[in-house]
């Protein structure tokens, strides 16, 4: 595991109410974010990632539990429950403080809610990579959030 990020990501604060939750046409989740907060996430969830390696698991560096990319993730943990309590990954994080959201995390400008589908290209800085995550338990890495992918 790599160690805690020292690199500082900034953006707006993210409210719950500014998180649309959706799926697509085969019902994968999506949590649409505004784009001045999806553009640093995006940056975020792929720092210490090597396109080039090779493999099958990867995962960002870790972003400290008090950083804004985990409060982040934490909204948006928090708006992905309101809308869908029992989803996968993420049903134990209010009592484990932790989980996983195995869905995508896109800005508006990447998201064509008439065709339900994320549009790459132009804005594949819009579109977080990987799985979010946010540590549980009591040691060093607790409430750290980690991008799987």
């Amino acid at each position: 595991m790599n160690a805690i990020t020292t690199t500082t990501y900034t953006g707006p604060t993210l409210l719950r109410a500014e998180v649309t939750v959706t799926t697509d046409a085969t019902g994968r989740v999506y949590a649409i974010i505004p784009d001045d907060v999806a553009r640093p996430l995006a940056a975020a969830s792929t720092e210490g990632y090597d396109p080039a390696a090779r493999g099958i698991y990867f995962e960002s560096v870790p972003h400290a539990a008090g950083s804004w990319v985990a409060a982040t993730v934490r909204v948006i943990f928090g708006a992905v429950l309101d809308a869908m309590p029992d989803r996968r990954g993420l049903r134990d994080y209010s009592q484990r403080d932790g989980g996983d959201f195995y869905g995508v995390i896109a800005g508006e400008s990447a998201w064509d809610a008439e065709a339900r589908c994320w549009e790459r290209g132009e804005h594949n800085d819009l579109i977080v990579t990987g799985n979010a995550s946010i540590a549980w338990g009591r040691g060093p890495l607790a409430g750290t959030c980690i991008f799987h992918f």
